[in-house]
């Protein structure tokens, strides 16, 4: 089921608020680089996916998120994308990988904030039908990254859990591994940029002697 096209009730300077601060960021700045968990497998002789179109699809659980969420996940993992050489396909275009979208956090009934998983996952398929919304193809890669601790919104963390998806698609980590990201890092600075700008072009202009700056659309289609 995709997502109807929408408005988002925050504006698009809440987005880029919540980006440049998260929980993890700002009640660690003394820690220098940002810990997070890659878990990555692909199918065997699976190459990069550099020139290749995509279609978003999302999860049964991404649905329930807000329209706010959706958007700013979606626009941070385009900029990831991009920045490895893909580009999303058109919306009367058959794409060539359908990549299914999930994103959330999980606490495991543990009530320690620092136990708190803030987790982005994407998983791809071939399209050798040539479908347009979906595909059935095989499963080529999956890989899921997370960082722990994270007491703000879930998309504030998003630009660095999408760069860091992004470098490890068609990879396998073979087991779940730990990386450390420093936290002035020109690609993810890169991503969150992208994302913003995106937002932001994508915002209606205000009717003549509307206040405030005007609020981000939903982009399509999200699957």
């Amino acid at each position: 089921m995709k997502f109807p096209a929408c408005r988002t009730r925050l504006p698009v300077w809440a987005l880029a608020a919540a980006f440049a601060c998260t929980g993890f960021g700002c009640l660690s700045i003394l820690m220098p680089k940002h810990r997070v968990i890659v878990d990555a497998i692909a199918a065997p002789g699976v190459a990069k996916p550099s020139g290749m179109s995509y279609r978003l699809l999302a999860k049964k659980s991404t649905v329930a998120q807000s329209q706010m969420q959706v958007a700013a996940v979606k626009a941070c993992i385009d900029a990831g994308l991009t920045g490895i050489g893909m580009f999303e396909a058109p919306a009367n275009a058959a794409p060539d990988l359908f990549i299914e979208v999930g994103f959330g956090t999980y606490t495991g009934g543990r009530v320690d904030p620092s136990a708190r998983e803030t987790f982005l996952q994407l998983s791809a398929r071939d399209n050798p039908t040539k479908g347009i919304n979906s595909g059935t193809g095989q499963e080529l890669w999956d890989v899921r990254v997370a960082v722990f601790g994270v007491a703000g919104a879930v998309e504030a963390v998003m630009p660095l859990l999408s760069t860091v998806a992004s470098q490890n698609v068609a990879t396998d980590s073979r087991f779940e591994t730990k990386i450390e990201v420093p936290k002035n890092s020109p690609v993810v600075k890169a991503v969150r940029e992208t994302a913003v700008k995106a937002l932001e072009e994508q915002s209606p202009t205000p009717p003549a002697g509307a206040s405030g700056r005007p609020a981000a659309a939903l982009p399509q289609p999200v699957r």
